[in-house]
């Protein structure tokens, strides 16, 4: 046996004995406390049992008393002869009714015949009831009992329960008189002995407001309060307990005072106390005997388990076979060599699981230690490369695919060598079924110490993805292609409709103006006009088609200046005006940029508020209004807005009212003429100035078009500006 081994035992061993004698300690404790808790609470119970036992008693004793006076109350010669005043009489029939009871049950028996006459009074007590009379007749009158307490002259406490009855002629309903009855409890004997005979108590004794009224024991009678005026204490030896009860609603406290022939708590200590010691020693020796031999188990079930630990120590360090534990004389040291030995199965029973898990993977998986063979490859890694686990596990790439696979493969082994949380890239590899893309992600496998022992790399199969990046640019830039040709397409057209359309104006209005003599016809001077008229509206739209064309194109590099806005809309203004005026709305101006001017290119603020106000007016009704508004925000951008009371737009007309050739509803084509490129327009050229649009419109509401420049294109005035360098 080694010394480990001894060391080990030994400590077990005192361990086990200092362990026995606390669970024997607690156990003693336990046992003493739950016997306490027990007694205790049939001591409470027994308790109880005297309290109603006691009660029990006192209320049938006056249930005898109440039956008593009622069938006296009711008695024939009794109402007559007091209704006759016969008191003689009436003291003759309490007589007999007074000692036809058992001695006990009745001591007070009188009538009270009202009308000032003298109390009938029978009552028969070794104690003066005089005053219990005199306080019964003078107090309410009542069929519940009453207790009542007199002190004597000679200082005696005299308690009587007296109950009370109406006494009623049947014959004319009247009160003859009240008839009392009572029981005098300093010598009532009978529930004090009862009470004694039926338990286990050794003497009773009744205190009423904490004087002793009776009291009785196993050795002597009852006997009430003494004559000499001292109260008479229990000459019983034992276990004093006091049980509180209650006979009256009201009224002083009653309580009854025992003496118990002994006190089972106490006597349970010191029976404890007595074996005690014997029990101390018997657990002692009995701890030192078992901790020997706990000891000696120990030792010979611990040098098993340490042989069979060393044993598999060296298998993994090398050997091929696991030895089997050889059970020792301790069944835990057995389960824990068990232990052992599942632990170990269930590391080779882990690769499995791993394996099966990685093999249901969707991505190939594969692992390869510091040297680059293979440790690990899932089922969809030899899926797709059509190979078997025999033939890549313990071999290199070179063994598998081809050169120029390999050499990427190794760079990207090599470039997630330099990285601690390993990396991912886009590979290319020859399959089974061809070349396909793989999204690659290499990263360490670390030991408990940090240290790297393999790399694993996932590859995820991203050829169809691939192929639909692919369709998705082609489609884009064919798309952009289109968009491209119609652009031109459209700038060529308007390049080429323009000539001819300025010499159709021309004409018009030299025919117009007859440059060449008077024409007779005023028919073709109409003509004319209206040729004119129609070519300057188709000259408007091809300029729109044209700058919206140039913009969408190439872009347009905006001339910025300092421009004066409250000016610039004026102008505005100012050229739709014969339009606006000839439809019969009415067109204001309300600029105030606090002496600051918008940097901005002029000719295209121009052509947002000439086709913002030419919008609104196409879409205003007679006796409308339009408002051209502007002003410097406090976070020093500019708002430039038209405003409108026209027929307004609905959500979904106003989702689409800035894409070239959108018009609105069919009602508001049918009333305003134009293509739809002005809102257009408009839109693009705001986002050349980096400005944001906004539209507020509701049908028959009017609309409101906000352009909300941003802060920098705010700059002073040149006039302000001036008088600052002046100043400076």
């Amino acid at each position: 046996m080694t010394r480990p081994d001894f060391r080990y035992s030994t400590i077990i061993a005192a361990a086990s004995f200092g362990a026995m004698l606390a669970i024997s300690a607690i156990v003693v404790w336990l046992g003493f406390w739950f016997t306490s808790q027990t007694l205790d609470a049939e001591l409470e119970r027994r308790h109880q049992h005297y309290r109603r036992f006691t009660e029990l008693h006192f209320r049938t004793q006056l249930g005898h008393l109440e039956n008593f006076l009622r069938v006296l109350s009711h008695n024939g010669l009794l109402v007559a002869r007091l209704r006759e005043k016969n008191n003689s009489a009436v003291e003759e029939l309490l007589g007999n009714a007074f000692f036809e009871l058992d001695s006990g049950v009745l001591d007070i028996l009188f009538v009270d015949p009202g009308g000032g006459e003298r109390l009938i009074d029978v009552s028969s007590s070794p104690y003066n009831s005089a005053s219990i009379v005199r306080d019964a007749a003078a107090g309410p009158l009542s069929v519940a009992p009453r207790l009542l307490v007199d002190h004597t002259a000679d200082d005696t406490t005299v308690v009587a329960l007296v109950s009370g009855l109406q006494i009623i002629d049947p014959t004319s309903r009247a009160v003859t008189g009240r008839l009392f009855g009572g029981v005098i409890l300093n010598d009532n004997p009978r529930v004090l002995r009862d009470l004694l005979n039926d338990t286990d108590l050794k003497a009773v004794a009744l205190l009423v407001d904490g004087k002793m009224i009776s009291e009785i024991s196993m050795r002597n009678e009852t006997r009430g309060a003494g004559s000499d005026g001292t109260e008479i204490d229990i000459a019983e030896t034992g276990e004093k307990i006091t049980i509180p009860f209650s006979v009256t609603a009201d009224g002083p406290d009653t309580i009854i005072e025992a003496i118990r022939s002994g006190s089972p708590t106490a006597d349970l200590q010191k029976t404890y106390l007595q074996l005690l010691p014997i029990v101390i020693g018997l657990i002692v020796v009995l701890a030192a005997m078992l901790s020997g031999f706990i000891r000696l188990v120990t030792m010979r079930s611990l040098s098993k388990l340490s042989h069979y630990a060393d044993a598999v120590a060296a298998t993994i360090e090398g050997g091929s076979h696991i030895p089997h534990f050889q059970s020792g004389p301790i069944r835990e040291f057995n389960s824990l060599g068990d232990t052992i030995e599942r632990v170990f199965s269930a590391f080779r029973e882990s690769e499995y699981r791993a394996e099966s898990v990685i093999d249901r993977a969707p991505a190939a998986i594969f692992a390869k230690d510091l040297d680059g063979r293979y440790i690990i490859a899932n089922a969809e890694f030899l899926s797709i490369f059509g190979l078997r686990k025999d033939q890549v596990i313990g071999v290199a790439n070179e063994d598998l695919f081809p050169g120029e696979f390999v050499e990427e493969i190794a760079a990207f082994e090599a470039s997630a060598a330099d990285r601690e949380d390993g990396m991912a890239v886009e590979l290319t590899a020859p399959t089974a079924n061809g070349e396909r893309a793989f999204l690659g992600v290499i990263f360490p496998l670390r030991e408990d110490s940090g240290a790297i022992y393999a790399y694993c790399t996932i590859l995820a199969d991203i050829t169809e993805r691939k192929r639909a990046e692919i369709g998705l640019r082609h489609a884009k830039e064919e798309a952009e292609f289109a968009n491209s040709a119609k652009t031109s397409f459209l700038a060529g057209v308007s390049h080429e409709l323009r000539t001819p359309l300025n010499a159709i104006i021309g004409f018009s209005e030299m025919i117009v103006k007859e440059v060449l003599g008077k024409i007779e016809n005023r028919n073709y001077v109409e003509y004319a006009e209206h040729i004119q008229s129609s070519g300057n509206h188709l000259l408007s739209l091809i300029g729109d088609v044209l700058d919206l064309s140039v913009i969408e194109a190439r872009g347009e590099a905006v001339r910025e200046e300092a421009l004066d806005i409250e000016q610039l809309g004026d102008d505005c203004v100012r050229m739709i005006a014969d339009r606006a005026g000839a439809a019969g709305i009415d067109v204001s101006t309300d600029i105030n940029l606090k002496g600051h001017a918008l940097k901005a290119d002029a000719r295209r603020i121009r052509q947002i508020i000439i086709n913002l106000l030419t919008n609104a007016v196409k879409f205003t009704p007679r006796g409308g209004r339009i408002e051209l508004s502007g002003q410097l925000q406090e976070d020093g951008r500019v708002r430039l807005s038209v405003t409108d009371t026209g027929s307004g737009m609905d959500a979904a007309t106003r989702a689409h009212a800035f894409e070239p050739f959108m018009q609105g509803s069919s009602s508001m084509v049918r009333k305003a003429e134009g293509a739809g490129l002005g809102l257009a327009l408009v839109k693009k050229l705001t986002e050349l100035h980096e400005a944001e649009l906004d539209c507020i419109s509701a049908p028959d509401e009017g609309t409101t078009i906000s352009i909300l420049f941003p802060a920098q294109r705010s700059v002073a005035a040149p006039p302000y500006q001036a008088v600052l360098e002046v100043g400076q």
